[in-house]
């Protein structure tokens, strides 16, 4: 019996429990879903995401204004503590049906190469763990045909290689065959060099000897910041009394206060970088990648102010549409950890192409792109 009453061996055996049929979208189940990124690429090719998950609130509130019209249901979880029971059971409050897929970006600061204070008892180092066992989870009862998990390729390092080689290894035993690969933004139309590590398990006893090929991205040519950012109106200034309705253009449209004399004496030059703190792009030219730590927003191209919260949610690629909620402090973690949604629809284009899922393409166009 799990804890919210329902008794997963009558759920499991129940003649309704059945693959998504040809006119439905395939279901996907979302964990540590942050900002939904990487949820709206594959809503983009054609998924829907019944269920997803996360602990940060304002990703919560992110996920649910722009999710919750696509029909998923977005929960408050601490995955770290959540069991395989209690997640199941929440499945089954959306659905009947089992899901196809599970996707995912564990928390990734223990493992990434810009985090000098690594620690070998972080919790976020566990977390891949946990993915694996909700993995094995939903495999073992549901037959679920694939998983995908986004994180930084600092995972590859010789000092993370226990943790990494026990998630495949879980993964493996649980009955998928794993296939990696390290792909950079700038080549899925982002113009940004962000490099990130994906990993795709494939149901080995449903696909036997099938060989899948992550995408690598197919534009050669860098996108310049100038195709997102050139048309944009100046930002609002965050202050203590604004209100939603001062921020008229799009209500991440808003930056910190400008206080270093760096902006004004000339110190800071397109291209060039004073440490990590200030950081100039430059027209003509990609951004590097957006993860901002301690409000380290990267300098505007004209040197005079730090990006946006929207403009750097347009070097990651999200739709003008999309709204992230929070504080702005909050909007600047959410947009650091966000999978850019060009690369979740080329990942679930791919994936949806090899497994003969039956797809219905709804594709939101970025304008600017």
């Amino acid at each position: 019996m799990s804890d919210t009453g329902i008794a997963l061996e009558d759920v499991v055996s129940s003649s309704v429990i059945q693959q998504p049929v040809s006119h439905e979208r395939p279901l996907i189940l979302s964990l540590f879903s942050g900002a939904g990124g990487l949820d709206l690429g594959f809503w983009q090719a054609g998924y829907k995401i019944v269920l997803a998950a996360d602990i940060f609130p304002a990703a919560v509130s992110t996920h649910i204004r722009n999710h919750k019209p696509h029909g998923t249901v977005t929960k408050n979880l601490d995955l770290s503590s959540t069991t395989y029971e209690q997640l199941s059971a929440l499945w089954f409050e959306q659905t009947n049906k089992a899901p196809v897929g599970i996707i995912g970006g564990p928390p990734c600061q223990a493992f990434s190469v810009s985090n000098v204070y690594q620690r070998d008892d972080d919790p976020r180092r566990f977390m891949l763990e946990r993915y694996a066992q909700f993995v094995e989870g939903f495999n073992g009862d549901f037959g679920i045909d694939f998983f995908l998990l986004e994180n930084v390729p600092g995972l590859l390092d010789e000092k993370h290689e226990g943790a990494f080689n026990q998630f495949k290894d879980l993964c493996s035993q649980a009955g998928f065959e794993i296939f990696g690969k390290v792909i950079n933004a700038i080549h899925f139309r982002v113009p940004q060099n962000r490099e990130r590590l994906i990993i795709v398990g494939i149901n080995r006893r449903k696909f036997p000897g099938l060989v899948f090929q992550i995408p690598a991205g197919d534009v050669m040519e860098p996108l310049p910041i100038d195709t997102v950012l050139s048309d944009l109106p100046e930002p609002v200034v965050n202050h203590r009394n604004l209100k939603p309705e001062d921020i008229p253009f799009h209500p991440n449209h808003w930056i910190f206060k400008v206080k270093s004399p760096k902006f004004t004496n000339g110190a800071i030059q397109p291209g060039k970088a004073l440490g990590r703190s200030f950081r100039a792009l430059k027209w003509g030219e990609p951004s590097w990648t957006v993860a901002y730590g301690h409000r380290e927003v990267h300098v505007h191209p004209n040197c005079h102010r730090r990006l946006s919260i929207y403009e750097a949610m347009q070097l990651q690629g999200f739709p003008r549409s999309y709204v992230l909620e929070g504080t702005i402090s909050d909007q600047v973690v959410l947009v650091s950890d966000a999978v850019p949604p060009p690369i979740g629809k080329a990942m679930a284009d791919a994936i949806g192409n090899t497994l003969n899922h039956k797809l219905d393409s709804q594709q939101e166009q970025h304008v600017g792109i």
